[in-house]
């Protein structure tokens, strides 16, 4: 959701063709890319003999399909939209005796991201993305999840903006709203304050040779359907077709992104998970929860570029 340095970009840029037309194609501004990350977090012991961990794999693809730019010199006024085209697919590798057998859980979500930005009503980003999320060890469970959003970023300079904004997500039959409050500032010119809550907040130093250091803190959720056990050993009984399993925590952690050239972005993130949640609800009726301890997690990322248009769209793409 950090958009807001590309339309700066595109707002220049709109000015200096003016010139030559009122209305131009934005198809060449921004590269295609695609983004595969690995999510490690070792199996502990949470209580008694139960335990928990897993290996998440996932790949993201972020497709520009359209765009626009108007510019109205009476007016001093610039408009500029944009289309985006995402999906994303990933497996999680559970690591648990809750589950009689090896445990794989995949999940596909796609949906489309639109931004519109005007010089004098800011820019606004809207975001909407509907997936499936699979039953370990079957396909006759799967679960429908929707995740929409709409923000407004307000620009305080051009390195400064506020974001206002709501979402919704509804999976397993429950909708949840939630706000969205997010803040850019330099502090320095190499020390930047970045956050998009409830989501995300990092801290970033910015070197001279490509490579940003940043102090991060995420917050990460999954839920994924379970079969229930015939006859199920200790610690945990599961009944009944529509048992599910609920992970959640906030992980900070160390964060390095490296950006040898405009194709090939790196980024490795390591630290320790806090305030972590694990419940199995039977028909979204809560059975059984789990308070574990800090466990430390890895995470490795690398994204790529096609084309040659001069602005990379990864930062539409994402990981539901």
């Amino acid at each position: 959701m950090k958009i807001v340095k590309p339309f700066l970009l595109i707002f220049c840029l709109s000015i200096s063709l003016e010139v030559f037309s009122q209305s131009i194609g934005l198809n060449w501004l921004f590269r295609p890319g695609m983004r595969f990350s690995t999510t490690f977090m070792p199996k502990q012991t949470l209580q008694d003999t139960t335990q928990f961990g897993f290996f998440h794999v996932n790949t993201s693809l972020v497709i520009p399909v359209s765009g626009k730019a108007e510019a109205s010199l009476s007016e001093l006024n610039i408009k500029a939209n944009h289309t985006f085209f995402t999906a994303n697919l990933g497996s999680r590798f559970l690591q648990t005796n809750l589950l009689p057998y090896q445990k794989l859980a995949h999940n596909f979500s796609f949906g489309v991201t639109h931004v519109q930005a005007d010089i004098k009503n800011g820019i606004w980003f809207y975001t909407f993305n509907m997936g499936l999320v699979e039953s370990p060890e079957t396909f006759d469970k799967i679960k429908p999840f929707f995740i929409g959003a709409v923000a407004k970023i307000v620009l305080k300079g051009l390195r400064t903006y506020n974001i206002y904004g709501v979402g919704l997500t509804y999976n397993y039959n429950q909708i949840i709203p939630f706000p969205l409050f997010g803040i850019n500032r330099f502090l320095s010119d190499k020390i930047q304050v970045s956050m998009i809550l409830p989501a995300y907040a990092e801290l970033i130093y910015s070197s001279d040779d490509n490579l940003e250091i940043a102090l991060r803190g995420d917050f990460s959720v999954f839920r994924s359907g379970v079969l229930p056990l015939e006859s199920p050993p200790p610690p945990l009984a599961l009944r009944g077709e529509k048992s599910s399993l609920q992970y959640r925590d906030v992980r900070l952690g160390l964060l390095a992104r490296y950006n040898p050239s405009s194709k090939v972005k790196f980024q490795a993130h390591a630290g320790v998970a806090a305030f972590r949640s694990l419940r199995v609800f039977s028909d979204n009726t809560p059975i059984r929860s789990f308070i574990p301890a800090l466990a430390p997690f890895f995470n490795l990322a690398v994204h790529i570029n096609f084309g040659n248009a001069p602005i990379n769209s990864q930062l539409f793409g994402n990981e539901f």
